[in-house]
């Protein structure tokens, strides 16, 4: 990054240095093709641009913690199309077979849907664990 920062202020100075020798009328010349070889270089970026801002984003639901004092740690995990664990023992550990899976309620989002999960304004003495979107076995020991 700071390469890139250095490049491209090297190349500044290198122009201003050209174009402050060169005569006023050449000066006047030079800057006006460096502006247009700026703006048919700007104007593809812009478009560009403006079509991934109004592209539909594939992951509308998030998860955040903000504003929030936490006296434990933050685990936030999201879209696995396998098993997750979360604290307590190494793997492998038998996982006893469980009761089927549970119809989502109101306020949650159901097979397909964005769900969104968010903490703010909160002060917790322990850790928060947000999971989201599993496609396997979620085993969270506390």
């Amino acid at each position: 990054m700071w390469a890139a920062v250095l490049s491209v202020g090297v190349l500044l100075v290198g122009l201003g240095v050209f174009v402050g020798v060169t005569r006023l009328d050449d000066a006047d010349k030079w800057g006006s093709v460096v502006g247009a070889l700026v703006a048919v270089l700007g104007l593809p970026l812009t478009v560009y641009g403006v079509v991934l801002a109004r592209r539909p984003s594939s992951a509308t639901g998030g998860q955040s913690v903000t504003s929030s004092v936490i006296g434990g740690g933050v685990t936030q995990v999201r879209e696995v199309r396998g098993n997750v664990r979360i604290g307590g023992t190494a793997w492998p550990v038998p996982i006893p077979a469980g009761p089927p899976a549970a119809v989502p309620g109101p306020g949650t989002a159901g097979p397909g849907e964005p769900a969104s999960q968010a903490v703010t304004g909160a002060w917790t003495a322990g850790p928060v664990q947000q999971v989201n979107d599993v496609g396997g076995d979620a085993d969270i020991d506390r």
